[in-house]
């Protein structure tokens, strides 16, 4: 999940942003409801925005006003350069939807509701649930690469509990990125995250990496996984997981039952 900070860019991606012409204290409101809706401004000759795909855009973002012949009421945020894997979950949705089909070079603009946007969450200058309206620039468009690694095993934490072993019923939870050995421990795009949940070891339940990385772990445990391609996906795109990619796991174990 996204988290939804100030601004509409999640401060763990790249910072709080400027918030244009208001404050935080501003007692603006929203103007009407809008469904989500994109309207092509312009079209680009460039590369095309899809899941998966890491898009840089430039934005512009009022409050919807269905009083104004364009819908703009008070601008509330603008920004360059913010950078996304589309179907990632690291931007608002209205983002993540709204740029795809786009292609580099364009300019959209999208009706973003509030469930698509900050919902009954005020933030700098944004009521709640505000409807917003948003001018998008694609400024690029790439297929995402991770880098490569080997299988790895790390406990994070040792479990005090029984041990995991092949045919065992196991409650796990996890949460997944792909590799990029630039960031902090190795975590990129986040593409799923869970709550518990039943495997059986050994089923074909998931994928080889996990096979191979679970035996051993110990109840309580914690465990960090990465997982090179021909253990993972192979070449085949899963979402915003592109073909061929090493994946990182981190893994929680909270009971074995046999």
């Amino acid at each position: 999940m996204m988290a939804k900070t100030r601004g509409l860019m999640a401060i763990a991606t790249a910072g709080a942003l400027a918030v244009a012409g208001c404050t935080g204290q501003s007692p603006l409101a929203p103007g009407g409801f809008a469904f989500f809706a994109v309207t092509d401004i312009r079209v680009g000759t460039g590369a095309t925005a899809a899941i998966g795909t890491r898009v840089t855009i430039n934005y512009v973002a009022w409050l919807f006003d269905d009083d104004r012949t364009d819908d703009k009421g008070a601008q509330v945020d603008s920004g360059n350069g913010l950078t996304f894997v589309v179907g990632g979950s690291q931007t608002i949705g209205g983002f993540d939807q709204g740029v795809v089909g786009m292609r580099v070079g364009g300019l959209r603009r999208v009706i973003i509701p509030p469930d698509l946007g900050f919902g009954p969450n005020a933030t700098a200058g944004i009521p709640a649930e505000s409807v917003l309206v948003a001018d998008i620039t694609l400024v690029a468009a790439e297929p995402v690469v991770t880098d490569s690694a080997p299988f790895t095993i790390t406990d994070l934490k040792v479990g005090n509990g029984a041990v995991a072993a092949t045919g065992d019923v196991l409650v796990v939870a996890f949460g997944g990125w792909l590799y990029d050995k630039s960031r902090p421990d190795g975590k990129g795009a986040r593409f799923d995250t869970s709550g518990r949940f039943p495997l059986t070891l050994g089923a074909g339940q998931v994928i080889e990496g996990w096979e191979r990385g679970i035996p051993g772990m110990r109840e309580n445990g914690e465990r960090r996984l990465i997982i090179p391609p021909e253990l993972g996906f192979g070449n085949t795109q899963r979402g915003i997981i592109p073909a061929n990619a090493t994946l990182l796991f981190d893994v929680t174990l909270f009971t074995v039952n046999r």
